[in-house]
């Protein structure tokens, strides 16, 4: 049996799972900021509500834009390239706390609706969109860059939209006149993780495959960037907003994964404790998570236990890392996730050195990606080959080119 027949059992099961049925069994109540809140504001409402988005409504309540995670990364980028000057990164150990501590200032100072991004998909709750859909076309999993979450608008409230089947498409610039705008209230918000859990909630329609080995379905093919414990967590952000990657494995000297530092980190960041990106990203891990000393005090040269002697595993100690092996089965990936609230998972080999990495959006590709094609070549007998002679003439030319590519 292939891969693909082995999840028919749930995609049959989430194509009639209807997303009305799924957010009124599942409501959460969906938080947003009003426009002129600070980016700083912005970021400890991220923090508190433990969510990597929000959005941002104008003083009618109405949807202008969201703000995430990704949008506070990039002003950051921003705002060193503007005040330290291009080049910034090859000055990297000049750079004193006290500029980013000025930096830090600047950009928790600013409104958040200056830096949202464009608005996400928002599907129409209505009782045609199922599960399913929501996996193929909020998320759009299949697609090179999908998107994480998907905020639903009452299709009561929701007054202009552009309809494309059962989904409402709105990518909405921040700032868009009305009445483009007009009548866009987020009521509910759905994540991957969100659909994840719902799926670890229904094991018995998995049962095919819970026990296969992700070696088996070939799941973990994800590359794994990752950094070494003793860089600072300004190299490892700046190398996260260059490849456009959300998190970096921490290693230490053997090339074993002892940790991880995400784009989300930020949102602990406080406003006036900028300073603290100079420490090596496996002490910033340890402070940003209140395991060590305080961001205060670290910004003044507070070290972590065992950071001055180099002793990396010992500075991430208190900050376990969920992993498994290609021999892991699905179940316990499924299971991991939803349990642990985690977006991706580490591949170790049996040295504990990082050899891949699944995220939810690999994981809901896996269960709804299609078949592959199926080729049916038919061989041909010698009597059936042409013999046009212009046909061999071209063969020769062929090989006379290749001879002279030689």
């Amino acid at each position: 049996m292939s891969v693909t027949a082995l999840f028919e059992p749930i995609r049959s099961w989430l194509s009639s799972e209807s997303l009305q049925s799924f957010v009124n069994s599942h409501h959460q109540q969906i938080i947003a900021l009003q426009k002129d809140a600070p980016v700083g504001s912005a970021l400890q409402v991220l923090a508190e509500n433990k969510i990597l988005s929000v959005p941002v409504l104008d003083e009618e309540g109405e949807y202008l834009g969201a703000f995430s995670v990704g949008d506070a990364l990039r002003v950051l980028m921003q705002e060193l390239e503007s005040q330290l000057g291009h080049g910034w990164f090859d000055r990297l150990a000049q750079i004193k706390a006290s500029e980013l501590e000025a930096i830090g200032s600047s950009l928790c100072s600013k409104k958040v609706y200056t830096v949202t991004h464009p608005g996400d998909l928002w599907l129409k709750g209505d009782s045609k969109t199922t599960v399913l859909t929501v996996i193929k076309e909020g998320f759009q999993v299949l697609e090179p860059k999908g998107h994480h979450r998907i905020f639903v608008v009452d299709p009561a409230k929701a007054h202009t939209v552009t309809v494309h089947g059962s989904t409402v498409v709105i990518n909405i610039k921040p700032g868009s006149e009305k009445p483009e705008a007009s009548g866009l209230r987020p009521t509910d918000i759905v994540s991957q993780l969100d659909v994840v859990k719902l799926l670890s909630e229904h094991k018995d329609k998995l049962e095919l495959v819970m026990t296969k080995t992700l070696e088996e379905l070939e799941i973990f093919e994800g590359s794994v960037f990752t950094i070494h414990a003793s860089a600072s967590a300004l190299e490892a952000f700046h190398h996260m907003a260059l490849d456009h990657k959300s998190c970096l494995g921490i290693v230490d000297n053997t090339g074993k994964l002892i940790g991880n530092v995400s784009v989300s980190d930020l949102r602990f960041l406080g406003p006036q404790n900028y300073g603290l990106l100079l420490s090596t990203v496996a002490e910033f891990s340890v402070v940003i998570a209140g395991k060590g000393p305080s961001q205060e005090e670290a910004i003044n040269g507070a070290r972590v236990a065992g950071a001055a002697d180099g002793k990396w595993s010992e500075v991430l100690k208190d900050l376990p890392l969920p992993t498994l092996k290609p021999s892991g089965t699905f179940g316990q990936l499924l299971g991991t996730m939803a349990s642990e609230n985690l977006h991706r998972l580490y591949i170790v080999d049996e040295d504990g050195k990082p050899v891949s990495i699944v995220t939810l959006t690999d994981v809901l590709r896996e269960i709804i990606k299609p078949e592959p094609p199926v080729h049916h070549f038919q061989r041909m007998g010698t009597n059936d080959l042409p013999d046009d002679d212009d046909d061999d003439d071209d063969d020769d030319e062929e090989e006379e080119a290749e001879e002279e590519a030689k």
